[in-house]
């Protein structure tokens, strides 16, 4: 407004001076003047287009357009319930990276701040104490099932050494095909010792490089522990075809025997008997055995299981591994605030940073009682703040209050307001226009054509020449920028909205010099 008298001389300066379009200015002129108001019409005000553009002038349309009747209350600008999070370590450890600064843009799932934590490790500790009882457990299953094989094996040998013993019984001697199947039990024996030592040999060598990588952690833990239970799987292998040999050795040294007394076989049939009766127990007690190490498989998983869930609840189910946790971001938006800093000693309730979305905001608007009943969801509303003047928001009304506040006798009203690059920001005060009453068509003009005179309104149209009328109407609604003319000027006329104070002084000005002639 300093500027104003300046450019208000500098328009009167060149007003006066121009040639082209220039006012009449000798005395008959003014005496011409004089009688025209006295008639009740006034001049026009010409101005030039240098003097126009020296004064600011800008024209506009009178258009049509929806227009409602506005309430005009305060308000405050707040989060919405998804707008803010205070971000706070799942368990207690020491700060060793930070991701992001004070004043970043993150998302939601970002990562803000790494920690270690002994509560984690020993976490992380059970779990791996928990896998190797599983691959324990299982070891121990696969030993019993071929424990299991080995004295079903037995027992249909045993089987079948009896049913053969009961047929020499009917002959009255043994045969020759006996001793035979004896040496050929024992020679398929011997064979599979030989398969399972060679098979053993080449194991160990490949448990010893496995053990040489692990040490230069060059291989998992996981992958060390399969070289082990193969070189084991192998021993049990030896060990029930050194058996299988010693049963078939004792089953050949008995066929021979007969063979070369050539005496019923009535004991062997008993001892064949008996054979049987071990190896069915046997096979009793194997099956009792795997069943113990199969419950044991389970009890192993269950602990496994139960192991990874303490560490999850313990880590908040955040990204981790050891005792190292990750802290993510639970919405996308601005770090306001960091309260940490790298090595800090942190506890569950330690705030690291807090971020705010400020893609939409509430304003709380407080509307008085009297004002109450013209309020409706889904009305559009307007906000307007100190810290971006000239600049409207658009929301909508989400939520009408249901109680007065006491000491101020006015209705909390929410409207959601679209904050697409976040220029409202929490506890700015605001002024909210609210939608009331019906909708329709009005004429309007920007607020800036309005120049006040007394009770009157009054605005300016442009028209050819350089020349400027003014015009008194009548005002109603106002809307944003805009403001309703009642009567007084008809849709699409040329409408100065910037400069018309100008105007106003200059028709002022060309009043006081017709009154002084």
């Amino acid at each position: 407004m300093r500027f104003l008298p300046l450019v208000v001389f500098a328009f009167m300066f060149l007003a006066g001076c121009g040639k082209e379009g220039a006012p009449v200015t000798d005395e008959h002129a003014g005496e011409e003047a004089g009688h025209t108001e006295e008639a009740g019409h006034t001049e026009d005000i010409v101005l030039t287009a240098e003097a126009a553009k020296i004064a600011g002038i800008v024209i506009g349309e009178a258009r049509m357009v929806p227009m409602q009747a506005e309430l005009r209350v305060t308000g405050v600008v707040t989060n919405t319930g998804q707008g803010r999070a205070v971000v706070t370590p799942p368990v207690d450890g020491k700060i060793v990276r930070l991701h992001v600064g004070l004043g970043a843009l993150v998302r939601a799932g970002q990562p803000i701040a790494t920690l270690q934590s002994s509560d984690l490790a020993q976490a992380s500790a059970t779990i791996i104490e928990a896998q190797r009882g599983v691959i324990s457990a299982e070891a121990s299953v696969r030993e019993a099932r071929s424990n299991l094989d080995l004295s079903r094996a037995r027992l249909r040998t045993a089987q079948a050494s009896l049913g053969r013993q009961k047929e020499f019984a009917k002959a009255g001697a043994f045969s020759q095909p006996a001793l035979q199947e004896a040496q050929r039990d024992l020679n398929e024996a011997e064979a599979e010792l030989d398969s399972a030592t060679k098979e053993h040999e080449l194991h160990k060598a490949q448990l010893e490089r496995a053990e040489r990588l692990y040490k230069q952690e060059l291989i998992s833990r996981t992958e060390l522990e399969q070289a082990r239970l193969e070189v084991e799987n192998d021993r049990i292998r030896m060990d029930k075809a050194r058996r299988q040999i010693d049963l078939a050795k004792a089953s050949f040294a008995r066929e021979k025997q007969i063979a070369e007394r050539g005496l019923s076989n009535s004991r062997e049939i008993q001892a064949a008997e008996a054979e049987v009766r071990s190896a069915n127990l046997e096979v009793q007690q194997s099956r009792i055995r795997l069943s113990a190490a199969v419950s044991g498989v389970s009890g192993a998983k269950k602990g496994l299981q139960a192991a990874r869930a303490g560490y999850s609840a313990q880590s908040g189910g955040a990204r981790g591994s050891g005792g190292t946790v990750t802290v993510v971001a639970p919405i996308g938006g601005v770090v306001t605030h960091r309260e940490v800093t790298i090595g800090q000693a942190v506890e569950r309730t330690t705030e690291i940073c807090e971020i705010e979305n400020l893609r939409s905001v509430w304003v709380t608007a407080s509307v008085p009682e009297k004002d109450i009943a013209k309020i409706r969801k889904a009305e559009r509303a307007q906000v307007v703040v100190k810290a971006h003047p000239g600049r409207i928001f658009a929301g909508v009304v989400q939520v009408v209050g249901s109680r007065l506040d006491p000491k101020s006798r006015t209705m909390p009203v929410q409207v959601l307001v679209d904050n697409w690059g976040g220029a409202l920001r929490p506890d700015m005060f605001a002024t909210v226009a609210l939608g009331v009453g019906r909708r329709d068509t009005a004429l309007t003009v920007k607020r800036t054509a309005i120049v006040e005179a007394g009770d009157r309104r009054l605005l300016y149209l442009a028209e050819e020449g350089g020349k400027y009328e003014e015009r008194v109407v009548q005002t109603g609604r106002v809307q944003g920028d805009l403001i309703e003319i009642v009567s007084g000027l008809e849709p699409g006329a040329r409408v100065v909205v910037k400069g018309a104070f100008v105007l106003k002084s200059e028709k002022v000005k060309g009043e006081l010099k017709g009154h002084g002639h």
